[in-house]
């Protein structure tokens, strides 16, 4: 197959791709995603009774109850996220392993230090949990930013032996000198909204990204970005990175087929980044590039294409672009706010109170339209009569209205006043937009009246609408925020090289040797990434009180454990069921803060399945003999545990002497607890 048929054949696949999904988004999706904006911009749906020219001059309030409720959840969600620095947990895959754990360590101090000092991560986070609310999905792609800068200099011009060279007349010679400067050299988080991502329609909504057999990312770039890529040199085959095009190639990918989204969210006339083709193309307009995954024949290939139109890149495997990709994975995550199963893009936040949001402008409008018609009656005067009709209808006080016949050229409408019915509906229908989006507002607690008396009442209204929240800040950090996490930390092992960032992470982790040797072995070590956000997050206060709680419940347990009790596993399951994802990070690691207890706890766990060997032995009375196996394995172990079991022994043969049927598991409690 010859080159320019390869590159039809991958032009052919994504202009197929993309005339696809976006014929599939504009059919089922874009009207919608369309809506919500506009819900969320407290207007009116598309095709509401309220543009119309007959609604003129009626009143069109909008209440602005979806942006109320997302603003609340943004303000939870920054509570949850950001109430402390350890949002972040990466743990050992192996944690007797001291290297892991340490790796452990310096991984987290490094994705702290990335999210913390050089990623907007606080903008990034809350414009995702936003967008993911108001259109139902966000999606991110997550690689490595590396950009260099030539910089010419003056220096001193030497000679072979160093020193500077001078001309006849005895004067300093220099020279011009130009070096390359790294000014980006860091990890990236890009969102996109999602009219900018397109993927099969049949995709599995369990993992749209991965399971469709391509993705297409629709990414606006000035031409004078696109002609300065079309000028670097590439330093592996020395030929530029992106093939050359001409302006009017260039212009051809300037106009999207639709941009009625873009247009919506912007609240603009004019889309900003689209053009008329008639005009001259100039550096800082938009053209569109296409970056297309395509899964072909089993291996998954990634290039740029202008628009559909011009090949920018050939395609390379996606490994030998994105190396922190594990497993065919794509460097993209898509996060939901809702989950419906069998969806791939489920319906948003914002939509899913819109029909009680419609009700409830639709009262209070028709009641200020009533409430004016009180104040400011309405007129009906007789064609042809002579009547100052501006006079009647500014209806000023003490002004004058002329007329030939008061009484039979004008007459007065009086209206009854708005009863409490409106009022009374309004607020059931604030209950019920409350109750489903899970917002507790001030209106939910003066319409309970009974409940807001006591105090149990507001912890019950609260306690209801803080679930829901939790269960949709929860919802958005297992579908976005950790796996963008798990890659950033790939990134971070894949691409870190910057000294500087490495010895800070390995300082606060402590970890002890040379920063480049010992940093690069460390990253390259298996470690498991969580997020520490779950339920009962977003109250800070009552997230202390489960904190102190579950600290004092253990701590009682601790102080006389039941036979045979794994501690450990106790309190993961107390801090778990308390909200906390992972309550390991609470429990301190013996084998980092005491060196012979190290030792000694490995023996302990090397022992144990000697000790349910000897289980039986002691409830045969041979406790003796069992006493004096246990020596023999613990002399193995150096002085020091040689010295620790002969305590052990002494202990146990005391208690044999008050009763011969102690039992294995008593008898590993006394060794645990001499241990300690």
């Amino acid at each position: 197959m010859s080159e320019d048929t390869q590159k039809n054949t991958w032009l052919e696949l994504a202009t197929e791709a993309y005339s696809q999904a976006v014929t599939y988004r504009d059919n089922n999706y874009s009207k919608l995603w369309e809506n919500n904006i506009r819900l969320f911009q407290s207007k009116h749906e598309s095709g509401s009774k309220y543009y119309k020219e007959s609604y003129k001059f009626r009143s069109k309030i909008f209440r602005p109850k979806p942006r109320s409720a997302v603003r609340s959840n943004e303000a939870a969600a920054s509570a949850a996220f950001f109430s402390n620095q350890d949002v972040v947990s990466i743990e050992p895959q192996n944690p007797d392993d001291p290297v892991q754990v340490m790796s452990a360590k310096m991984r987290k101090e490094l994705l702290n230090y990335r999210l913390t000092e050089t990623l907007p991560w606080f903008r990034i986070l809350i414009g995702a949990f936003q967008e993911a609310q108001v259109a139902g999905i966000i999606s991110s792609i997550q690689d490595w930013e590396y950009k260099t800068k030539t910089v010419t200099s003056v220096v001193p011009s030497l000679d072979e032996v160093g020193n500077q060279k001078t001309n006849e007349k005895g004067e300093l010679l220099y020279e011009r000198k130009t070096t390359k400067v790294v000014t980006k050299d860091q990890p990236r988080i890009r969102l996109f909204p999602p009219e900018q991502i397109l993927f099969s329609p049949s995709a599995d909504w369990l993992d749209p990204i991965n399971s469709s057999p391509y993705l297409v990312l629709l990414i606006p770039m000035y031409v004078i970005d696109i002609k300065a890529k079309m000028e670097d040199i590439d330093q592996k085959t020395g030929e530029p990175k992106w093939k050359k095009l001409s302006d009017g190639e260039l212009k051809t990918a300037i106009k999207q087929v639709n941009n009625s989204t873009r247009q919506v969210r912007s609240g603009q006339k004019e889309d900003p980044q689209t053009k008329e083709g008639t005009e001259a193309l100039g550096n800082y307009d938009i053209v569109w590039v296409h970056q297309n995954f395509v899964r072909k024949d089993g291996d998954e290939y990634v290039y740029f294409t202008l628009g559909t139109q011009h090949m920018l890149t050939d395609p390379k495997p996606m490994s030998e672009m994105y190396h922190h990709c594990k497993n065919g994975e794509r460097p993209v995550v898509m996060g939901v706010s809702v989950i419906e199963a069998f969806k791939a893009v489920p319906d948003s936040y914002v939509r899913l109170g819109a029909p009680i949001v419609k009700e409830a402008n639709e009262i209070a409008s028709s009641r200020m339209d009533n409430v004016k018609l009180v104040l400011n009656k309405r007129w009906f005067a007789r064609r042809g009569a002579q009547v100052d009709l501006k006079s009647l209808v500014r209806n000023a006080a003490g002004s004058v209205t002329l007329m030939n016949d008061p009484n039979a050229d004008v007459r007065g409408i009086d209206f009854n006043d708005v009863t409490g019915s409106s009022y009374a509906e309004q607020d059931r229908l604030n209950v019920d937009f409350d109750e489903l989006m899970g917002n507790f507002s001030t209106g939910s607690v003066a319409t309970n009246r009974k409940l807001n008396e006591t105090v149990g009442g507001m912890r019950m209204l609260r306690g209801a609408s803080g679930a829901l929240t939790e269960y949709l800040i929860k919802t958005f950090a297992e579908t976005w925020v950790e796996k963008v996490l798990r890659q950033l930390d790939a990134l971070e092992q894949a691409y870190e090289s910057d000294m500087n960032v490495l010895s800070i992470a390995m300082r606060k982790a402590q970890a002890p040797g040379d920063v480049a040797k010992t940093a690069m072995a460390l990253l390259e070590q298996p470690v498991l990434v969580k997020i520490n956000v779950g339920m009962g997050a977003t109250d800070p206060i009552a997230k202390v009180d489960r904190l102190i709680m579950a600290i004092e419940r253990l701590s009682n347990i601790a102080k006389a454990p039941p036979p045979g009790l794994k501690f450990d596993e106790v309190a993961k399951e107390v801090f778990g069921s308390l909200g906390y994802k992972d309550g390991e990070r609470f429990l301190s690691q013996v084998n980092q803060q005491d060196p012979e207890k190290a030792q000694m706890a490995q023996v302990i766990q090397a022992l144990q399945a000697e000790v349910q060997r000897l289980t039986a032995e002691l409830e045969n009375k041979q406790a003796d003999r069992a006493a004096k196996i246990l020596e023999t394995r613990l002399k193995e172990t150096g002085s020091t545990q040689r010295n620790r079991a002969n305590i052990a022994k002494d202990l146990l043969l005391k208690e044999i002497e008050t009763t011969r049927a102690i039992n294995a598991r008593r008898f590993n409690n006394v060794l645990e607890g001499r241990a300690g």
